[in-house]
């Protein structure tokens, strides 16, 4: 080859390299592109971007106390635990504290250390109020049902829960037992003793107590005291208890009534031992004619022996009208302090729907306290309606007791049963509670 042509070959390859290179170029600035130098426009358009850009929110915790057990808390949990998996970003800590419960929320309350939730069992106005968020302006507040309203609604027209249940609840009776024995639901006390000696000379337990919970005893104590105290025709001191000037020699007539059934023997024989799950397969098993306790109970029956025939009778009355005991049940109250209040809100919306109300309601066979909402009472419903129109009251602790006495009815109570207190003493250790809780509260 000559020298041109070596020349022409050389000026070739030069185009042929500069072609490639220029392709090279142009392909690295198109990857390029997708990050550019940090000092170009489009970078540092990209980098305030990212900075504006919302972060993950992060997962919020609510804290829920709960003074439930049994089925009522099973209910509560299923609940929870669904709202927890609708609500990835929020996880409700259902934390049961069914035992010194009071205790505890008078310990959170010193020190203005509250869960973000808690139940009030029974206390929403008179203890919690001024821990609570008012909940007028919540969707479901104009859901109240009459019987409740006046219960969890202070002077100034504030509620500061969502109630689930209406408490109204007298005693238990073994429908079956009484059928058999051909005994007329009891009204008057004179009926009920001689009703316990049919009932025990038949080989069944005519009172069945779970002596073993203090709890249980102490509401044995409040079921029977209104009707000496403050439901008696004849006898009734329900102003005295109220303003303070109670002559507390008159409980002596409540504690000789737990003292005459006991010596009678119309108590279980493991009355001081037995815990509420005895009294449950006492009913279960048709062993049991009477027991001190509140509806939930049939529930727990029911459970064991879905054939058992337990029903609520009114609570008698020497001279007047038996009657029922109603209150707040089930609510749940938002803390006024808490770091989280939106999140708390939308849990107690979710609790308030129809569906969920509704198993809280059921787990203690007691009417809803929402008008939208249906509870399957079974064979209570005819009773409910049947007993519509009989006197109510509140609970005695709740109604005429400060608070606290609760703890004393707790003491008393299991104190008479073993003997350790005899009529006199427990009157005066009721006094002497009395006394202190009041002084301190005002």
């Amino acid at each position: 080859m000559n020298k041109a042509g070596r020349a022409s070959l050389v000026m070739i390859m030069a185009l042929l390299i500069g072609i490639l290179a220029a392709c090279s170029q142009t392909k690295e600035n198109a990857a390029g592109s997708q990050t550019p130098d940090s000092n170009t426009p489009s970078a540092q358009a990209s980098e305030s971007a990212e900075t504006q850009s919302p972060t993950k929110k992060e997962k919020v915790t609510l804290e829920f106390f709960s003074n439930t057990s049994g089925g009522t808390l099973e209910a509560y949990q299923r609940i929870v635990d669904k709202f927890n998996q609708e609500n990835p970003d929020i996880f409700v800590e259902l934390t049961p504290q069914s035992k010194d419960y009071e205790a505890l929320m008078n310990a959170k309350m010193a020190t203005n250390d509250l869960p973000d939730l808690w139940n009030t069992h029974g206390w929403s106005v008179h203890k919690y109020s001024e821990y609570l968020r008012p909940l007028n302006d919540q969707p479901w507040a104009s859901k109240l049902v009459n019987e409740i309203k006046p219960i969890v609604t202070d002077s100034a027209g504030n509620v500061y829960v969502l109630p689930f249940d209406v408490d109204i609840s007298g005693m238990l009776y073994n429908v079956k037992i009484l059928q058999e024995l051909n005994i007329t639901v009891p009204e008057t006390w004179e009926q009920f003793l001689a009703a316990c000696e049919v009932i025990k000379n038949a080989g069944y337990t005519p009172i069945a107590i779970g002596g073993k919970d203090t709890g249980d005893v102490a509401g044995f104590l409040g079921r029977v005291a209104p009707s000496f105290l403050t439901q008696d025709a004849s006898v009734e001191y329900k102003d005295e208890l109220k303003d303070g000037s109670f002559d507390w020699s008159h409980f002596d007539e409540v504690s000789k009534f737990i003292l005459q059934l006991r010596d009678k023997g119309y108590y279980n024989v493991d009355y001081l031992t037995a815990d509420k799950q005895a009294v449950y397969k006492g009913f279960a098993e048709n062993k049991v004619a009477f027991a001190f306790q509140a509806n939930n109970s049939i529930f727990q029956v029911l459970q064991l022996n879905p054939d058992a025939q337990i029903s609520m009778m009114r609570i008698p009355v020497n001279n007047g009208s038996p009657f029922l005991i109603s209150g707040e049940r089930d609510a749940i109250g938002i803390w006024k302090d808490t770091e989280h209040e939106e999140e708390a809100l939308k849990f107690l919306t979710y609790m308030s729907q129809p569906e969920n109300v509704s198993q809280i309601a059921e787990a203690y066979s007691i009417p809803a306290a929402l008008t939208d909402v249906q509870v399957n009472l079974g064979d209570l419903e005819e009773v409910f309606s049947k007993f519509s129109d009989v006197p109510v009251t509140n609970n005695f602790d709740r109604e005429y007791l400060p608070n606290g006495m609760w703890n004393t009815l707790k003491v008393v109570g299991p104190g008479l049963l073993s003997g350790e207190l005899n009529v006199e003493n427990a009157s005066r250790a009721m006094k002497t509670d009395y006394d202190r809780l009041r002084a301190s509260a005002q």
